[in-house]
């Protein structure tokens, strides 16, 4: 498989933005989990909207579309629980930091990728700095309350992003492969609510400014992932998976400018040590 070209790396950065994007709106959110359920009411609404009119995915992926279905339910959960309980700057880049890791370590045994020397060092750094990133901000950030959930969901990262770098290879159609997962995970999850507190729980996210605000976080949480499969079809998916998470840079951004959550020097020195990966990987 051919090493990144610049489209690709586009692709992924621009995938970067939105994921660092919708996350803090949930966290920006008086209600994390209102805010997720959200989210899962635009993407089923534009799955509803698109399924009509792009194909089905080869049977060869249903597998692993039905397993990372199953586990993005439980990163929905997982993702508004963690956002009642710790700031941004904090458990983003340890749960995208430990989910990039699992990938890392797991691709070159599932996947036919080798990872020569400099894509091996710049996954190096770039677990570096998440680590440099994700302990900069003190235990007045992040309590140990929340690290349960985090930890969960960094390993329910690493496993749908193992699933789904096969099943979009196997589906042959990646963006309709990315909305049925997102949509029937967010089902799931929207399942999950109204199982415990009732379906009449759902009916604040039906008017005119919640429904308007799920399409536009649904739009960025499906072009998202969308972006990010696609180029796991085009280049080596520890790489893109390593690549993706120069999303800590936008967060780290969107932490200090719309969150005003302190971002101090050791958090600037890891963003430059994720640049420095993303040279390493550019140049595998």
């Amino acid at each position: 498989m051919p090493a990144l070209s610049w489209s690709v790396l586009f692709l992924v950065l621009a995938a970067a933005a939105l994921h660092a994007g919708w996350n803090t709106a949930v966290k920006r959110a008086g209600s994390a989990e209102r805010a997720t359920a959200r989210i899962c009411v635009g993407g089923i609404l534009i799955a509803l909207a698109a399924l009509p009119f792009i194909p089905w995915p080869a049977t060869a992926a249903w597998p692993y579309l039905a397993g990372s279905v199953g586990v993005h339910i439980a990163y929905f959960a997982l993702t508004a629980a963690v956002y009642a309980r710790a700031d941004l700057s904090i458990a983003y880049p340890m749960m995208r930091g430990g989910g990039v890791m699992v990938t890392a370590l797991l691709a070159p045994f599932i996947f036919d990728d080798p990872l020569p020397w400099p894509g091996l060092v710049g996954i190096g750094f770039v677990g570096l700095a998440l680590a440099g990133l994700a302990f900069g901000g003190g235990r007045s950030a992040f309590g140990a309350r929340g690290l349960p959930f985090v930890l969960a969901n960094a390993l329910a990262i690493g496993a749908y992003s193992l699933l789904d770098g096969l099943g979009a290879r196997a589906s042959g159609a990646p963006l309709s492969y990315t909305i049925l997962v997102f949509s029937l995970g967010a089902f799931g999850n929207l399942a999950l609510i109204a199982g415990r507190d009732g379906i009449a729980s759902l009916r604040p996210l039906l008017g005119a400014r919640d429904l308007a605000l799920a399409v536009l976080g649904g739009a960025c949480c499906i072009g998202s992932y969308a972006l990010v499969l696609t180029a796991m079809t085009l280049a080596p998916v520890a790489l893109i998976a390593a690549l993706r998470e120069t999303s800590m840079l936008f967060a780290a951004g969107f932490a200090a400018l719309i969150l005003h959550e302190p971002v101090g020097r050791r958090r600037l020195a890891a963003a430059l040590l994720v640049a420095a990966g993303a040279v390493a990987i550019k140049l595998t």
